[in-house]
């Protein structure tokens, strides 16, 4: 029980703080969020913009050490369930005394920048603060207000809004142009009923507004980086290894079967398979691609030493946003404070590390598992029916495949390929397809194919289907799925494209997971 603890942690810092109160700055959440620990606020400066991205000081509530901490670390992340929430910290911090509300003065640290027309950033500063949020705005009239409605946001934080949105813009242009990779996968949202069942496994597609609020996070999170960087503090970094050289060339030779090119002279320059996403977007087989891209990426982790993300295009990235809902990030903060009061750096940050790095990909365990299961009793009410699929993966177990109509992934297994035929079937992994060892029939990773769903096993987490044909004819995507994924998109937000498994919101009727970085 660590909640009265909480309660006490409502100390005065002696440390002044910059007075933004002034300072007009707005959240940007899902509609149903309660947890409110980044505020932005931004305003032209010369050709381009200054920006200020206030984060909760949640450092200044858990101090190291205390019962409250121990807890904190123990979870190391929040985690997203259909409906539910198991947070890293008691409510009364994480949607109380952290949480940025309007109208209410609020402890933050804030970092301050100047963007140029071309995207690069200058003048950064880092400094604790006390701001006070004028609105929560949401996604949905963020988007109104991309897309003309001029009523979508009253007053000052309209004005706020866009130039918000014309900030970002220009960060993710050169973000782009660097090299970061700009991945365009749905995720799985469970839709639940009032009582938690779920009634559907839908495609959640993001929308321009999430992006703005995720462009000024990573801009926030690589000056921060920076500024531990250049101050020889000890902190905790995120790193994105490059991809292994054999990922590049089971891509490569994939992509060869639909006429896409993959650099091979520089596997650790992100602009070749960012040039490769591109081109890969143009063709039938993008989403299935992109996934193939997805899984051939290194698996990003936390590190007090320094490193290239690979998916970002950055030479330095620390996860500084999110500290409510991430140890790492409260690390992060307690090593600028530390700095501040001219404190010792932190310690054991390669054991913090590390366990910050298991207990992400613990809860990201959970949540696929959670999610695959309610697929599973959706399904469930769907076999016998035939739907239009395509190819997500190649095993020697089988095809995954993807129903259009249905947001979850099943197997057609290898032995249920040659059933009638007698065929035997190899993997050729390089170009991931399975081919027909006598009469050479093949079926590649994003082909479109027919199939009926025959088998669900729940316990197992397993949804099973056999081929019908090997082409359907709309070519794997339905028009309800379409509407179904524009829809989603429209309602919800998940964690980015960049290749990370990761890093904001869709709750109740959604599974929700933090799209921000």
């Amino acid at each position: 029980d660590v909640e009265p603890e909480a309660e006490l942690a409502d100390a005065e810092i002696t440390l002044k703080r910059r007075d933004l109160r002034a300072q007009i700055h707005v959240t940007i959440d899902g509609e149903d969020a309660r947890d409110f620990d980044d505020a932005v606020s931004a305003q032209p400066e010369g050709e381009g913009y200054r920006i200020w991205v206030s984060i909760a000081d949640v450092a200044s509530y858990v101090q190291a050490r205390t019962t409250l901490d121990r807890e904190a670390r123990l979870r190391g992340t929040s985690v997203y369930l259909p409906g539910k929430v198991l947070p890293m910290l008691p409510e009364k911090l994480s949607n109380g005394l952290c949480s940025l509300q309007p109208g209410v003065p609020r402890r933050a640290i804030t970092c301050e920048m100047v963007i140029d027309r071309h995207g690069a950033r200058s003048d950064i500063r880092v400094y604790p603060s006390l701001i006070r949020s004028a609105a929560r705005l949401t996604y949905v009239q963020v988007q109104r207000l991309i897309d003309g409605d001029e009523g979508a946001v009253p007053g000052q934080p309209a004005s706020v809004g866009r130039h918000a949105i014309d900030a970002s813009r220009v960060l993710r242009r050169r973000r782009f142009g660097l090299g970061s990779l700009d991945l365009e996968i749905a995720e799985a949202a469970v839709v639940i009923d009032a009582s938690g069942a779920p009634l559907d496994v839908v495609a959640r597609a993001p929308i321009e507004a999430h992006h703005v609020i995720e462009d000024l996070m990573i801009a926030a999170n690589e000056s921060v980086a920076e500024h531990l960087l250049e101050r020889d503090l000890a902190g905790v970094y995120r790193v994105h290894p490059p991809p292994a050289q054999e990922k590049w060339t089971r891509l490569q030779n994939w992509g060869k079967r639909f006429g896409l090119s993959l650099r091979m002279t520089d596997c650790s320059n992100p602009g070749n398979m960012a040039d490769f996403v591109e081109h890969l977007k143009l063709t039938p087989q993008a989403e299935a691609g992109q996934m193939l891209l997805l899984r051939s990426l290194a698996q990003a982790y936390y590190s007090p030493q320094v490193a290239m993300h690979f998916g970002l295009a950055s030479q330095a990235y620390a996860h500084f946003t999110s500290p409510i809902r991430r140890y790492p990030d409260l690390l992060v903060h307690r090593a600028l404070w530390n700095h501040w009061r001219g404190k010792a750096s932190l310690l054991r940050l390669d054991d913090l590390a590390k366990h910050c790095s298991e207990t992400e990909r613990r809860a990201l365990q959970a949540e696929r598992d959670v999610t695959q299961y309610a697929a599973c009793l959706v399904a469930r009410r769907h076999q016998g029916e035939e739907m239009s699929a395509r190819i997500t993966g190649v095993h020697a177990a089988g095809l995954f495949v993807r129903p259009a109509d249905l947001f979850a992934e099943g197997l057609i297994p290898i032995t249920s390929l040659g059933e009638r035929t007698g065929e035997y079937f190899e993997v050729w992994d390089e170009a991931q397809m399975l081919v027909g060892r006598s009469s050479g029939v093949r079926y590649a990773m994003g082909e479109a194919l027919k199939v009926r769903l025959v088998r669900v096993d729940i316990g197992m987490r397993r949804i099973d289907f056999e081929l019908v044909r090997a082409a359907a004819p709309d070519g794997g995507t339905s028009r309800a799925a379409r509407a179904k994924s524009r829809d989603a998109g429209k309602r919800n937000r998940s964690d980015r494209r960049s290749g990370e498994p990761s890093g904001r919101r869709a709750r109740k009727s959604v599974r929700r997971r933090s799209r921000k970085p």
